[in-house]
């Protein structure tokens, strides 16, 4: 498609100049195309002729140049991200609310619309399976993580009705069931830093694994034994379809039950991980009954930001306290993500020990 526009005409040897120096004061029609003549280069601006002469009477540079309409071309518009696909059908005034980030599970995008602009729903999720060609369903949250489970419910709002997934992270597969089961890729980079502190040889126990990316992350590389444990049957099932889609070195145990039950059947384990960060403290008591004197735990908590290292030290010492155990050595301490306002997800990493071994 051609539009008349207003263009500066010129030489080809000063066209490279003078594009960077109308580009610096925003004067570049974007949407459409450079007119390429034989010894001469036609820029579309985004101008009135009267404000492009008066600009260019600013230009240092000596040059000849014609200023006129001409027929430019137009270009396929590709946008860059969700903002720029939905800003011209939604209203200005509720630009502040279109969602700055969403969650790609494999080929499956989770995205928090907020309710001031719900009725472009089907906007966002079209506008979101056209920004990523891999990408076949688009449901948006439309509640928050509750529940024994940790799940919430979901809306499709465009393409394929589907909850099942493969999703990549770190070269490793992990099977997902967004519908049925708790899953956040946020978590990627801390599932490896994990997997990176575990040593060869040593059996882990993953007490609410979810689909296990723990267990499949330090199973990769490592020749280890981990024994992941959810209560949510549809969890487990993901993590056992994981399990042949990898070349693991160690070995994974996936158990389905309550770990309260559970654990008494399992060996004691040089580490525990306790990414359950709304109830952990309710199950400290089981730690000292499974880890290893001077085993290493890591302990996930919701806390304010504000001593969160200390506060989480406090609490989980109080707990150990009660079931005869201590806090020997705090080893790392990490804020993992924001959890809500001034609040934040945290990992204590933390070696372990019997009172009477102090």
């Amino acid at each position: 498609m051609h539009i008349e526009s207003i263009g500066i005409r010129i030489s080809y040897s000063k066209a490279e100049h003078l594009r960077k120096w109308l580009s610096s004061h925003n004067a570049i029609n974007q949407s459409l195309s450079f007119i390429k003549e034989e010894n001469s280069l036609i820029i579309p601006l985004n101008l009135s002729e009267e404000e492009a002469s008066n600009l260019l009477l600013t230009y240092s540079e000596d040059m000849q140049f014609i200023i006129g309409i001409s027929q430019f071309e137009e270009k396929d518009y590709h946008p860059k991200n969700l903002f720029e696909a939905v800003q011209k059908v939604i209203p200005l005034n509720q630009h502040k609310y279109i969602p700055k980030a969403y969650d790609m599970i494999g080929d499956i995008v989770i995205v928090d619309i907020p309710e001031e602009i719900s009725e472009h729903n089907s906007t966002i999720g079209s506008a979101l399976l056209d920004l990523f060609p891999s990408i076949i369903s688009v449901y948006r949250k439309a509640s928050s993580v509750s529940g024994e489970y940790r799940t919430r419910e979901l809306e499709l709002i465009a393409g394929e009705e589907k909850c099942e997934t493969v999703h990549l992270e770190y070269g490793i597969r992990i099977s997902v069931d967004v519908c049925e089961t708790y899953f956040s890729p946020r978590l990627g980079e801390e599932h490896k830093r994990v997997a990176d502190s575990v040593k060869q040889n040593e059996c882990i126990i993953d007490l609410f694994t979810g689909v296990g990316s723990f267990p499949l992350h330090i199973a990769k590389n490592l020749e280890s034994v981990v024994y992941a444990i959810d209560i949510n049957k549809n969890a487990i099932e993901c993590l056992e379809k994981s399990i042949p889609m990898n070349k693991l070195r160690g070995t994974i145990h996936p158990i389905h039950g309550d770990c309260r039950e559970v654990v008494k059947s399992i060996p004691r384990a040089n580490r525990v991980i306790m990414n359950l960060p709304s109830k952990s403290l309710e199950f400290v008591d089981i730690v000292c009954d499974i880890l290893k004197p001077n085993g290493i735990l890591y302990f996930y908590y919701f806390t304010s930001e504000k001593s969160a290292k200390e506060d989480m030290i406090k609490e989980l010492n109080k707990k150990l306290t009660k079931s005869g155990w201590k806090i020997k050595k705090t080893l790392d301490f990490r804020k993992v993500r924001d959890s809500a306002p001034r609040e934040i997800q945290a990992c204590l990493q933390v070696s372990i020990v019997p009172l009477s071994e102090l």
